[in-house]
């Protein structure tokens, strides 16, 4: 109701200054600004008008910015993904295995998957931000990426994400445990090329402004920063029905 008030004031106020043209400028000048007095006063009174259009500016510009990077997020045939190719809703998460939020979000894409196999499909984007201190999320990141490259990156996703310490030796002994062929896991993990990759994600990241931390997840054309499964529940709900 108030910002349907604010608005018809603008309203009125062009209104105004058009209607107003015929007249002497000394009461066009009066009336426009005994109109902008209104308007200041009221949102003196309600200055939450100005922080929730402000709150909408920032969501439609983030929207665009992903809009605009919607091919490397839904399209990157390097990233490992579950679900139908033609699902109606792609769930794209950031994350990085030894962020704690993403860890207490990781039961809730879990979830997802298995309530919505045909429906739903998640895009797994690795995203190793917190590795200048903890030295073991690119490590963790590289070796889930080469477990895919033997068909275990679920496995090896949901392992990494449900352990707490992820040295390097604790890191093969999850991947020995998963069945992974340890040598070949290595040699993968080497590769040059999941370096680049998780370069790229990091490079995509730094294009969507509110993308300031894991997990962060786009649903459709939307998003949502954090674990807040509540809210991830209304979101992926909302973009199934309009689907």
């Amino acid at each position: 109701m108030k910002i349907f008030t604010a608005t018809a004031i603008a309203i009125a106020l062009a209104a105004t200054s058009g209607c107003a043209e015929a007249g002497p400028s000394s009461e066009r000048d009066m009336k426009r600004a005994d109109v902008e007095q209104i308007i200041q006063d009221y949102l003196k009174e309600n200055p939450e008008i100005v922080r929730d259009a402000l709150i909408e500016l920032d969501k439609k510009q983030n929207r665009a910015s992903i809009a605009a990077v919607s091919d490397a997020l839904f399209k990157d045939p390097r990233d490992i993904s579950i679900g139908p190719k033609d699902a109606k809703v792609t769930v794209v998460e950031f994350f990085d295995y030894n962020c704690g939020f993403c860890k207490s979000s990781s039961d809730w894409v879990k979830g997802v998957m298995d309530k919505y196999p045909n429906d739903v499909r998640i895009v797994f984007k690795e995203l190793p931000i917190l590795d200048g201190r903890t030295k073991t999320s690119k490590n963790a990141a590289k070796a889930a990426l080469a477990a895919g490259r033997q068909g275990k990156y679920a496995t090896m996703h949901f392992s990494l994400m449900a352990e707490r310490s992820l040295t390097a030796e604790r890191v093969l002994q999850i991947a020995e445990k998963a069945g992974l062929d340890i040598k070949k896991l290595k040699e993968d993990m080497k590769d040059p090329t999941l370096d680049r990759q998780l370069e790229d994600g990091l490079l995509l990241a730094n294009r969507i402004p509110s993308l300031t931390g894991t997990p962060f997840f786009v649903i459709n054309d939307d998003f949502i920063s954090g674990a807040d499964t509540n809210a991830l529940d209304e979101m992926l709900e909302n973009a199934l029905k309009g689907s």
